[in-house]
């Protein structure tokens, strides 16, 4: 009893404090918090919506800030762990975060935790799909959730469409079983149902995301090659995506390999997978394949900045921040129903992923019209544009 009296008594204190430095800070910084995953198998991408969100924060505060107040970021790494996202977020909000950002591998976490609390929750969330639309992508969205980072419906639709086209043998797809593997199924069996077809083979496949070792998938190989299945959708992480394709060659069989949005994020899949990459088919966001001046100097600016190349989740993330300030310049507030009114209200915004915005039917901001297949040509070392 003495040990639980005094363990109150600490949470007690503790949340004094926060109050207290809460209270304190408040007529100066905005808080915002940040939950990616930046170790693990989607470490780069963890990483990416941390240093994207930062360079909006900093620019945001170089130019006065907002009304009177700077932003201030506090970016944690769930390691892919539920349990501790699911405390971090609580810890941000008790905190006094204006607006919580991610994440990026626990999203499905932070939407529940999101409207729960009825708490604005941005940036990069999983990757859209499932987890803002868990009915599906006419189903109303989570409506405390508004998705930068991309979009699995988005990435499976442009997939399946190809794969109805070029693989009359059918087509296997190896997917992770959360909402974001589930996602990209999704995306592509809407292709499929519309053209009245069937997927051939459908496997789910455990990854181990925190340590980002890879998983066993040669009894998947054997399978797509004892059923003659020439096309494979491998919905899984880049790592298991180069590993797969080893294994193929390896026993001397020839399929088209299709990926995901992760694919050609950055080099982690092509550097793996070296020359066996050439041909990987996936989709990219059509600004990222044909940047404007504006996406151009952002990533001048990023590579000075952070030593790496921008990535399409960092340039998200950086939308979400830049464009969470001007939701705050518009509503005059940053209470968290304000805010969903604000972004629900936000049209035509410039960012560097395209011109974006929501609606109350609307939560992620990219969608399909906005992507174009590509392939990996691994004698350039650069994706290219599909054209049959």
């Amino acid at each position: 009893m003495r040990k639980l009296a005094t363990t109150s008594a600490m949470l007690l204190a503790t949340t004094a404090f926060w109050t207290i430095g809460v209270q304190a800070g408040a007529a100066d910084e905005y808080l915002i918090g940040l939950i990616a995953g930046t170790t693990g198998a989607y470490g780069s991408t963890g990483i990416a919506t941390v240093n994207g969100s930062q360079m909006a924060v900093d620019e945001v505060n170089a130019a006065g800030g907002v009304d009177g107040h700077t932003f201030k970021l506090d970016p944690h790494n769930d390691n892919a762990s539920a349990t501790l996202s699911g405390q971090l977020y609580e810890k941000l909000m008790s905190q006094g975060a204006i607006a919580i950002a991610g994440s990026p591998d626990t999203g499905p976490v932070t939407a529940q935790l999101a409207q729960r609390h009825k708490f604005p929750t941005i940036g990069v969330v999983d990757d859209g799909g499932l987890t803002v639309n868990p009915d599906g992508p006419t189903s109303p969205p989570n409506p405390w959730v508004f998705d930068f980072g991309l979009n699995t419906f988005a990435w499976g639709e442009k997939i399946g469409q190809h794969a109805l086209k070029h693989c009359p043998d059918g087509l296997a797809v190896l997917h992770d079983p959360s909402t974001y593997g589930q996602g990209g199924l999704f995306g592509i069996q809407l292709a499929y149902d519309k053209a009245g077809k069937k997927i051939a083979m459908d496997h789910t496949i455990t990854e181990n995301w925190s340590t980002g070792a890879t998983a066993g998938l040669m009894p998947e190989v054997n399978a797509i090659k004892a059923a003659g299945i020439k096309c494979v959708d491998v919905w899984l992480t880049p790592q298991d995506q180069a590993a797969f394709v080893q294994d193929l060659h390896s026993i001397g069989y020839d399929a088209i390999v299709y990926g995901n949005d992760e694919t050609n994020a950055d080099d982690t899949y092509s550097k793996l997978a070296g020359d066996l990459a050439d041909g990987t088919i996936t989709a990219m966001l059509t600004t990222e394949l044909h940047p404007g001046p504006e996406l151009l100097a952002f990533k001048d600016a990023y590579k000075k900045k952070f030593n790496v190349d921008a990535t399409p989740f960092s340039a998200g993330a950086y939308d979400s921040i830049k464009m969470l300030a001007q939701v705050i310049k518009d509503v005059k507030s940053t209470k968290p129903e304000d805010l969903q009114k604000g972004f629900n209200a936000v049209q035509g915004f410039k960012g560097m992923t395209g011109t974006i915005g929501f609606t109350e039917q609307s939560h992620i901001t990219i969608t399909a019209e906005q992507v174009t297949l590509v392939k990996y040509d691994a004698k350039s070392k650069t994706w290219v544009e599909v054209t049959d």
